[in-house]
């Protein structure tokens, strides 16, 4: 029964009965079964199932070995040992510096590329007078410059020239010829090759006023490379009846500048110990015309080269 829905006269009734019996309208109503008594709210309980913790398992411990008294091994001082450590080094009060210069990496000596010095060797002393006048002499007049070395006491003469750039160039080709060829293998041999071959340009005269021994070498490779110069190695060559020009009969006959190396170690640098001497006095000269090309802007160098009162 919906009490929103009953009339207020059959509400009122329903509550006189109710009074009467003592109850209260809704229990009026349940007793008399229009409505259902209230449900008790149910309880939810959670509850879990308490786990036990793992049981802890101690590792078991491995039995000690028993060692006898016996099994212990002793120590003997007087056992010498089989190798015995070097002896500490002594510390010297006074540590003496080394003179000696330092050598670079390798068994070969450290060559400038450009003119064949030992870099290893002291620098040269100031250049002389007469050395700078000649050196701008040709430098103003476009000239090789040329300086003659007397060396033995003066019993050995040489006199050696620097090169045009034609030249030079002529020797980097007929090295990298050679290279190409498998005869250079490394760049050591490189220069090695280049700066021999640059020596017997360079040389142009070696004698000796004690004996014989007059050698007049041409100035110039060839017209093309040095146009200035006053004699030229083909035509000593022919003179000396060794030139070999190549042709149908010998297409396979050496470079001109194989020719001149063949002729210097045939008739000039027959030696080793000459080719040794001639090649470290080169290299001298080459190192004064390197000094005299870096001093070109210092003013005190040039200013000894006005005309002395």
């Amino acid at each position: 029964m919906d009490l929103n829905k009953i009339t207020d006269e059959e509400k009122s009734l329903l509550t006189e009965v109710a009074k009467a019996k003592g109850k209260t309208l809704e229990e009026l109503l349940i007793e008399l079964g229009h409505i259902k008594p209230p449900q008790p709210e149910a309880k939810v309980e959670f509850k879990g199932q308490a786990v036990e913790p793992p049981a802890v398992v101690e590792p078991i411990a491995a039995p000690e070995p028993t060692v006898t008294e016996d099994q212990i091994p002793r120590f003997d001082a007087n056992v010498q040992p089989e190798f015995e450590p070097p002896p500490a080094p002594e510390e010297s009060e006074q540590q003496v510096e080394s003179t000696e210069p330092a050598t670079a990496l390798g068994t070969v000596r450290q060559l400038c590329v450009q003119c064949g010095w030992d870099q290893e060797r002291p620098t040269i002393p100031e250049p002389e007078h007469q050395d700078k006048i000649a050196f701008l002499q040709a430098v103003l007049g476009q000239k090789v410059f040329s300086k003659r070395f007397a060396i033995f006491g003066g019993h050995l003469r040489l006199t050696f020239r620097t090169l045009t750039i034609r030249e030079i160039d002529a020797l980097y080709q007929e090295t990298f010829r050679a290279q190409k060829a498998g005869l250079i293998s490394t760049a050591v041999d490189y220069y090695e090759y280049l700066n021999r071959l640059r020596l017997y340009l360079q040389l142009i005269s070696m004698s000796s006023a004690q004996t014989a021994m007059q050698i007049k070498l041409p100035e110039g490779l060839t017209p093309e490379t040095h146009p200035e110069a006053n004699s030229y190695w083909e035509k000593h060559l022919r003179d000396a009846g060794v030139f070999k020009e190549p042709d149908a009969a010998n297409p396979d006959a050496p470079t001109l500048l194989l020719q001149i190396q063949d002729f210097i170690l045939t008739n000039v640098l027959k030696t080793e110990h000459l080719q040794r001497t001639v090649t470290h006095t080169c290299n001298k000269f080459n190192q004064l015309v390197v000094k005299l090309e870096a001093c070109v802007d210092n003013p005190n160098f040039w200013n000894e080269t006005e005309p002395r009162p």
